[in-house]
């Protein structure tokens, strides 16, 4: 028994490793740009035996957004987005809800190790493997919803349709993450047209 519970730790160990090389490689180069055979390189495991741990990248990416996942990661946070009912408890203002709820989608779009609209891409390319991304996204989506449409209906915002009010602050939290990510890589073409970039941090950007 002792014999198998130090096997099991190694794995979770080996596993941990490759979850921690893998979220640096990402955010230095991207998604795409990233191989399994990198990852397994830098993380000292042997090809062959790589897949044994993750059967794709795919597999990897969720295991990265996985909760039961033992290793610290701000990535994690993407799961435990506040819902409609816990921003109540803290305040009964339709604003400050719906602004505690934007700035914390902002900080954590940008702590993940990478970028958002990558995982998008993967995640409509192989959508039965990513069916807990989209039930986040979902519940995301109706928790903004939610909020705007309890504000209309107190007269808090404005009479416009609270699913294009969604999609618009859900674009503009996208669009700042990704501008956070580009400028980590060196990729930020704003650069080209005059923009100074400024080393802002996650709560920076969610403060703006």
């Amino acid at each position: 028994a002792n014999s198998r519970t130090k096997t099991r730790a190694k794995s979770q160990e080996t596993r941990n490793k490759i979850i921690a090389v893998a979220i640096g490689l990402f955010r230095a180069k991207g998604y795409a740009r990233t191989s399994m055979s990198e990852i397994a390189r830098q993380a000292g495991v042997d090809p062959s035996s790589f897949y044994y741990y993750f059967a794709s990248k795919e597999a990897l990416i969720e295991s990265i957004l996985n909760p039961n996942e033992r290793i610290p990661t701000a990535a994690r946070a993407f799961i435990q987005r506040p819902t409609a009912e816990d921003l109540e408890t803290h305040s009964s203002n339709r604003a400050a809800q719906l602004y505690a709820l934007i700035a914390f989608d902002v900080v954590h779009k940008c702590e993940l190790p990478f970028d958002f609209w990558e995982l998008e891409t993967i995640a409509s390319e192989n959508p039965s493997g990513f069916e807990a991304f989209f039930d986040r996204y979902r519940k995301l989506y109706r928790t903004l919803i939610t909020i705007i449409e309890r504000g209309i209906e107190e007269g808090v915002f404005h009479e416009r349709p609270a699913d294009e009010q969604t999609v618009v602050i859900l674009s503009t939290n996208e669009g700042l993450q990704h501008h956070y990510h580009a400028k980590h890589r060196k990729e930020l073409i704003l650069e080209a047209s005059g923009y100074s970039v400024r080393d802002y941090t996650p709560e920076d950007i969610a403060s703006m």
